[in-house]
């Protein structure tokens, strides 16, 4: 083989070898994006369950149990090739509410036990002020470099071994 033929043969390698790289990029993406939503902005305020939330108005929700962030999940998303999704997502009950806000109303019944640090009452519906969590942690993680530089590395890696 000449010294030409070499040479396409490892350029060649290196193509395929970048153009299977997506997958693995997004995937260390959103793990790194997980890892901040989890051990950064859901741990940004704690309080006791039963009390009030400290986190000022807007900011993301204060932890009471951790169920919020223990619930967090990144998989493989659709792709590949040349083509690579991650999807990180929460699953409580209670998640949605938290990041856009809204009312709760009684699914049964005409009232709602609610608790909280005034003490126990019955309440035909409740407004709840949006805490988001997964926008500002996008946010952080796009303005720190952290998901760029994970895909760098990852691409790096299945790249250049």
């Amino acid at each position: 083989m000449s010294a030409v033929g070499a040479a396409i043969d490892i350029l060649e390698g290196i193509r395929d070898r970048a153009a299977m790289a997506a997958p693995d990029a997004a995937m260390a993406m959103g793990e790194t994006y997980q890892d901040y939503l989890k051990n950064v902005t859901l741990r940004r305020y704690a309080h006791p369950p039963g009390t009030r939330t400290p986190s000022p108005r807007g900011a993301p929700p204060g932890d009471m149990t951790g169920n919020l962030s223990r619930s967090i999940t990144c998989r493989q998303g659709p792709g590949g090739g040349t083509y690579g999704s991650a999807v990180v997502s929460p699953h409580t009950i209670y998640a949605c509410i938290l990041e856009y806000g809204g009312d709760i109303a009684p699914r049964r019944g005409k009232y709602l036990h609610w608790v909280n640090d005034g003490g126990a009452t019955f309440v035909r519906r409740v407004h709840l002020e949006a805490r988001p969590y997964m926008a500002p942690a996008a946010r952080d993680t796009i303005a720190n470099g952290s998901l760029t530089l994970a895909a760098m590395r990852s691409f790096t890696a299945n790249v250049w071994g």
